[in-house]
């Protein structure tokens, strides 16, 4: 029996020993860290803008679109990307700045799949935009958008703030529901500087149909990058130059050897209604005589009773030429004609080689005489201005010898001289101050304050220029600007 036992006994080791080869058995798997890389294989999903792309790290950095909270995940060859419409794109195609639905894993922070957002709004090549007083709303196209609280502000150089875009930059602006959740500076600006320049003080200076702006001494202006000509015109003397504008970078356009014996056109007014008063650089002329003027550009202004002031530019060119003026009735809604007026319209905007251009220029406020004698600051919407209405304007009712309303470089100021306040720039210490081009001084130094934007340039010898767009408080105080220090020119 006992060998029975025995023998029992060995056949169950024997038995028990071989079951985990053939037999089935059920395991727990730990958590080694491992996430399979597959498609939908994920946790988390949110809607946010897309901030930066790390190719070499292969990640990418997301902001929450709700809350503004950032994060970054990794991506690998199983994370898909696609298009509002659903169809599949690759990762070059998803853009900083654009408005995405993402999914993830949180805790291993993996990227799954990259969406574009089927209910956002992407504009490109935007170069009429506005921004209000206090800076939180824009104006695109005739329409009003609000600035997302957490706004993302892309620049080429990298991240930046809403004073980092300039009037004259090319964007491109995400958003939804009327709402912008990010600007990106697509194309930005140089600067341009007149040198010996002296002559053609009082003159002007075109840089293209929607930049005019009145020669001043010591000018450095915001001239978007790119290659086209420009063209100064004072004293009856006029001339061209194709400019080559690096972002960043400062061009000198040496303007002495335009300079001889002033040429002149006569100009033949054809207006309707024949009751209109015309004005050309602040005086009244009579049309019913041809007008002889100096080759260049000059101011226009057209008024009439119940009809929608004309605000252009005209620029003589030729001998003689032929202008004909047709104004539009008032909407029963407008106002007076001494009032904003929208859309004017002249019939022609070109008079053989003379043309007039579509409400640009620089800033100009012409005191126009009213029926009572009273006058009536009217304004010429500025070079970069970009106003929605795409007309001119007039700031109503402006006793002569005060300041209307002054617009210049994208900028909108009521200036009112009796205030007492100011903007004062007090850093970078040393550098040269610019406001909408104009030169005022060395930092610190201080300058009226007024209603509205201002481009602030600040320039220093051996510094990259860098510009800013601000929009001081409409309180009855003092504001204080103090930039970072510009950036040593390698």
């Amino acid at each position: 029996m006992k060998k029975i036992g025995w023998f029992l006994l060995i056949i169950l080791v024997l038995l028990c020993g071989c079951s985990g080869g053939g037999g089935q058995e059920t395991s727990v798997s730990a958590n080694t860290g491992f996430v399979p890389a597959t498609p939908g294989n994920y946790d988390s999903a949110d809607t946010a803008i897309v901030i930066s792309k790390n190719t070499e790290e292969q990640t990418i950095t997301f902001q929450n679109a709700e809350f503004g909270k950032r994060y970054t995940l990794h991506y690998d060859g199983a994370t898909t990307y696609a298009d509002k419409y659903g169809q599949p794109m690759s990762l070059q195609q998803i853009e900083e700045g654009q408005l995405v639905y993402v999914t993830f894993m949180k805790e291993w922070k993996r990227c799954n799949s990259i969406a574009v957002s089927g209910d956002a709004f992407l504009y490109r090549e935007v170069d009429d935009f506005l921004l209000s007083d206090n800076a939180s709303k824009m104006m695109l196209d005739g329409e009003e958008y609000s600035l997302d609280r957490n706004l993302v502000v892309l620049t080429p150089e990298g991240e930046g703030e809403l004073m980092d875009v300039n009037a004259v930059d090319v964007l491109q602006i995400v958003g939804r529901d009327h709402v912008i959740y990010s600007i990106c500076v697509s194309r930005g600006h140089g600067y341009l500087r007149l040198v010996n320049d002296s002559f053609f003080v009082g003159g002007w200076i075109e840089i293209s149909p929607t930049q005019i702006y009145p020669i001043e001494e010591d000018m450095l202006l915001a001239v978007p990058e790119g290659s086209y000509p420009v063209t100064v015109s004072g004293r009856g003397c006029s001339g061209t130059e194709t400019v080559q504008i690096v972002r960043g970078q400062e061009y000198e356009m040496d303007v002495s050897r335009w300079q001889s014996e002033a040429q002149y056109g006569e100009l033949i007014f054809t207006v309707t209604p024949d009751t209109a008063r015309v004005y050309i650089d602040g005086e009244v002329i009579d049309v019913s005589e041809s007008q002889e003027l100096e080759y260049g550009i000059h101011q226009m202004i057209v008024v009439a009773s119940g009809y929608q002031t004309i605000t252009k530019y005209i620029r003589v060119g030729s001998e003689m030429a032929n202008l004909d003026i047709v104004m539009e009735p008032e909407e029963e809604e407008s106002v007076s004609a001494n009032e904003t007026a929208s859309s004017n319209t002249a019939s022609s905007n070109s008079a053989s080689q003379n043309t007039v251009s579509e409400n640009s220029g620089g800033t100009v406020t012409v005191t126009v005489p009213g029926e009572n004698g009273q006058g009536t600051g009217t304004t010429i919407s500025p070079a970069g201005a970009n106003t929605s209405s795409g007309g001119g304007s007039a700031s109503g009712n402006t006793a002569a010898g005060t300041s209307g309303t002054v617009s210049g470089n994208g900028s909108s100021q009521v200036i009112s001289p009796s205030s007492g306040y100011r903007v004062y720039i007090e850093a970078p210490v040393g550098a040269e101050v610019y406001v909408d081009g104009s030169y005022v001084g060395i930092a610190p130094i201080s300058f009226p304050k007024g209603e509205g934007s201002y481009v602030i340039t600040l320039r220093q010898d051996g510094y990259q220029t860098r510009s800013y767009t601000i929009t001081p408080d409409s309180g009855n105080r003092d504001v204080n600007y103090s930039f970072s220090a510009l950036t040593a020119i390698p």
